[in-house]
């Protein structure tokens, strides 16, 4: 093969484990137990764990694990393949690769930033933000409040939602609390989302049949168990705010909690590329404009 078209397959290589993550998802120390096996290289129960996680709500149905593992399985073909064709060696795949070196190191650094010093943002400050800012927190979409949980078990989810139609107002939350947590496959999840407001355009991205259910219900009301991506849902939509209703705190909290979020890393960052900065400068390290 030509050099060029050699250099070619191996940039295509390396966007796909860029693309995906998987490139640092083999290992070549033997383990004791693995779920897949190319060569040299094993693909372990936790780090399939760990790719499926990152696939968004719904990474553990035997579908996505099926088809994260045969993916695991060509790329890792190919980059075996690269290896041995020593394509590494290639100037322009050289720069490349420490390119994404530099760029991994510096994205690990500042994510330590954010984790040393990140702090939740207060009561105080989400209040005091909600009452400078209230004219510019109009709502540019429904708001919706619901409870939603996921399960394997089609007999468990008709259970849940038996309860959930016949439980009074006054009860309806100490019940799903106690539901939540004997049937979901991700009890805290389902708890969180049950006591927030969110918009409702970025719930449910994943689950197409889930959308478009909340999409119909009225207040109050529960979907009929929804089957989609092999698992069983349940869905009641507790309170939806129209776009031109006037923003009230507990309905924005979640959203003024991510903006104060994103201001304090902001923040945070600036502070120490200054902090850097001056260290520099104090040891004539840096010569620019």
């Amino acid at each position: 093969m030509p050099p060029s078209r050699s250099l070619r397959l191996f940039v295509v290589v390396f966007g796909l484990f860029s693309l995906t993550g998987l490139l640092g998802c083999e290992s070549e120390d033997r383990p004791s137990s693995y779920v897949a096996r190319v060569g040299d290289h094993y693909l372990t129960q936790e780090k399939l764990d760990r790719m499926l996680r990152g696939m968004g709500p719904v990474p553990d149905s035997t579908k996505a694990r099926e088809q994260v593992i045969q993916q695991w399985v060509d790329e890792t073909l190919l980059y075996r393949e690269a290896q041995r064709r020593n394509l590494s060696q290639a100037p322009e795949v050289k720069r490349l690769l420490n390119e994404r070196r530099r760029n991994t190191l510096v994205s690990a650094l500042t994510n330590r930033i954010y984790e040393d010093i990140e702090e939740e943002p207060s009561e105080e400050e989400i209040r005091t933000y909600f009452e400078r800012h209230q004219e510019r927190l109009a709502l540019r979409e429904p708001y919706v409040r619901v409870r939603h949980l996921a399960t394997t078990s089609e007999d468990s989810a008709q259970a849940v939602r038996r309860e959930l139609v016949a439980a009074r107002e006054a009860t309806v939350d100490s019940i799903w609390s106690r539901l939540s947590q004997r049937y979901a496959k991700t009890p805290g999840r389902a708890q969180e989302l049950s006591d927030r407001f969110l918009p409702e355009g970025r719930l449910f991205a994943q689950l197409p049949y889930v959308r478009d259910e909340l999409a119909v219900l009225r207040e109050g009301e529960v979907a009929p168990v929804i089957e989609d991506n092999n698992q069983y849902h349940v869905l009641q939509l507790v309170r939806r705010i129209s776009e031109d209703a006037d923003p009230k705190l507990q309905w924005m909290e979640g959203e003024i909690r991510r903006r104060l979020q994103i201001r304090h890393r902001k923040q945070m960052y600036a502070r120490e590329v200054q902090r850097l900065r001056n260290r520099a400068k104090a040891n004539n390290l840096i010569e620019a404009p």
